[in-house]
């Protein structure tokens, strides 16, 4: 149990310390692209990815580690990703972006968190896990395989290879725009490695490096502990709940459960040492769509076998069919999310506004 909670609990610190310090959420990411169309966010994952599935490449190859490829269950993928994109914009962050934000202080992120364990139980083992079990039913393959590079014919280095091109794509035309302001004023009177690391936000190549690295890691250090897979967050949080409130086996106490534990705790760490730490309190309306978000991201990550993480950062770096589509399905389920719940809500703000001014004269 000692090596279990160190091997999880301190990948989970690394990796809330890289999420915090890179503000590195999923939901900005996919979010941005539609609202802003500030693909920041969204070109560290792109190198994150390619990192991955270069170290998961490397490791298969020296025989550290064995994969095996999700089922292609593509209506729950859809239906799953569509919910938990959607849900992620009343929640205000994905998976790995709730448990980062718990630790800058969120009360509301905690909340969600909560909620979100619920979700997931509820679909896994209590009242939704019929429903969750018959959307799972429709099962397919391309070509016979459920993986995109079996599908393709090709080489997986392939498939990482077009990744590597398309981050390098992104740095080369990255180095021609004119960079934004550093968001932390530098503080001379720190040594350089404090300004490196806690005195500016990180660009998205190093987070996005960061990131892949810590995703690699987590492969290694949960591979020790007897469990063949990478960073997840839906069922630690579910085993978690299920921990606390309805059985306390510590089998359920796995090396998932203290990665989740320690994200918040890398991240509070962080956060004190930039100074970015302050417990904030949402209002009673934010506090039921964080509940509602919540509940929601735990039902569809658990249809889709996964939340941002397990789909959108682990299985689409395994190139499974699953994981991609679930992934564009959260991608389309968050843009869904901002129109009705941000923006929608805007323009009936400046519409009212706009009439108010008409109304007295003005």
């Amino acid at each position: 149990m000692l090596h279990t909670a160190l091997a999880g609990g301190l990948t989970g610190l690394l990796f809330g310390f890289v999420l915090q310090r890179g503000r590195f959420c999923m939901t900005s990411a996919f979010r941005d692209l539609y609202l802003t169309r500030d693909s920041r966010l969204f070109k560290a994952y792109v190198v994150s990815l390619a990192v991955q599935s270069t170290g998961i490449l490397l490791l298969q190859q020296a025989g550290l580690v064995q994969v095996q490829p999700d089922p292609f269950q593509w209506l729950a993928a859809l239906t799953g990703g569509l919910i938990f994109g959607i849900s992620v914009i009343l929640s205000g962050g994905c998976a790995s972006g709730t448990y980062f934000r718990i630790g800058e202080g969120m009360v509301g992120s905690l909340v969600a968190a909560v909620f979100y364990g619920i979700g997931a139980l509820m679909a896994r083992a209590g009242a939704l896990a019929p429903l969750t079990r018959r959307i799972q039913e429709p099962t397919a393959t391309l070509n016979g395989a459920t993986t995109l590079y079996g599908a393709l014919g090709v080489s997986p280095w392939v498939l990482a290879g077009a990744l590597w091109a398309v981050s390098l794509f992104f740095l080369v035309r990255s180095r021609r725009e004119p960079q934004p302001a550093i968001p932390f004023p530098e503080d001379p009177h720190r040594p350089a490695l404090w300004r490196a690391v806690f005195g500016r936000g990180w660009s998205w190549p190093v987070t996005g490096f960061a990131v892949g690295a810590v995703a690699v890691l987590a492969w290694i250090t949960s591979v020790s502990t007897g469990r063949h897979y990478g960073l997840g967050i839906t069922t630690p949080t579910a085993n978690l709940l299920r921990f606390l409130v309805v059985d306390s086996n510590p089998q359920f106490l796995d090396w998932g459960v203290f990665l989740v534990l320690g994200i918040p705790l890398g991240s509070y760490l962080a956060a004190r040492g930039a100074g970015e730490f302050r417990l904030r309190a949402p209002n009673a309306g934010r506090l039921l769509q964080h509940m509602v978000g919540g509940l929601g991201m735990g039902l569809g990550a658990t249809l889709a076998r996964g939340c941002n993480v397990g789909n959108g950062l682990v299985a689409v770096s395994l190139f499974t069919l699953n994981g991609w589509v679930a992934t564009l399905a959260i991608i389309l389920g968050t843009w869904v999310g901002a129109y009705l719940f941000l923006v929608l809500p805007m323009r009936a703000q400046v519409r009212a506004a706009g009439q108010a001014v008409a109304a007295s004269g003005g």
